[in-house]
């Protein structure tokens, strides 16, 4: 049954009966493939609920292993996991949640030499990384080849988030535009800077949210940041325009 029209409308019925959603909706959920750079707080609670939804096809990409104290902000690990790897791990559970979900995972790091290796074929990738290196990097690859960017930031309390699509128009921004300053030696991960568990859950789930409205061409805006302060429980949206000296995108 697992395979069968009815599985599935059972499964993602609560889904499936909103009217933005429906059976069209659901089956876009189910045709998509999204790439997932970082498997920390904010890609274990993205692929999470990506998986949960009902996303066809997931690729995990994190070099790290898995150390105590990840635990208390990574979902899906566990005290037995220590010293195995983050994105085995993770495509192991993820595949408990969704045993129909098509999962594969690279212990790698990212780099400007190996990035269209394991990225080039997925239409949507989430940065879920937490050095500004890898995002810039990501960022660059995004807007060259096209992808629909989704990026998050945690800070103690805060949240940033924002879905790019820099290459579509010519007034949408890439993350570039909004930190023209940024270079990869500025890198602050949760390590130096500390961050609550619920923060990193919420980041991640904003993330899949993005990601989820686009492939159902609901609500995508690609001009708007969007700042999460959860202590206050406040929510910004600033928009951002291109900056036309941009060296990415301008």
């Amino acid at each position: 049954m697992r395979n069968s029209k009815e599985y599935y409308l059972e499964k993602y019925s609560r889904q499936i009966i909103m009217e933005q959603v429906g059976v069209h909706g659901q089956k876009k959920i189910l045709d998509s493939s999204i790439c997932i750079v970082g498997c920390g707080g904010l890609g274990t609670s993205a692929a999470q609920y990506l998986s949960m939804s009902g996303i066809g096809k997931l690729i995990l990409i994190d070099h790290d292993s898995i150390i105590l104290s990840n635990l208390n902000r990574q979902t899906l690990f566990t005290e037995k996991d220590i010293g195995a790897s983050k994105c085995k791990i993770l495509s192991e559970n993820i595949k408990k949640i969704n045993k129909s979900i098509i999962v594969d995972y690279h212990k790698k790091k990212i780099d400007k030499n190996n990035i269209e290796v394991y990225l080039e074929n997925y239409p949507i990738i989430l940065d879920c990384t937490d050095n500004f290196e890898s995002r810039l990097i990501i960022n660059k690859f995004c807007h060259n080849k096209k992808k629909i960017l989704v990026s998050a930031a945690l800070q103690n309390f805060d949240i940033q988030a924002f879905i790019f699509s820099s290459w579509s128009n010519k007034k949408n921004p890439c993350y570039k535009c909004i930190f023209p300053n940024l270079t990869s030696d500025e890198n602050l991960s949760c390590d130096e800077m500390g961050i609550m568990a619920s923060v990193a859950g919420l980041g991640g789930i904003i993330q899949a949210n993005l990601a989820l409205n686009h492939i159902l061409e609901l609500k995508s805006n690609f001009k708007e940041l969007i700042l999460l302060d959860s202590l206050k429980l406040d929510i910004k949206k600033i928009k951002i325009e291109k900056n036309k000296n941009c060296k990415i995108c301008g």
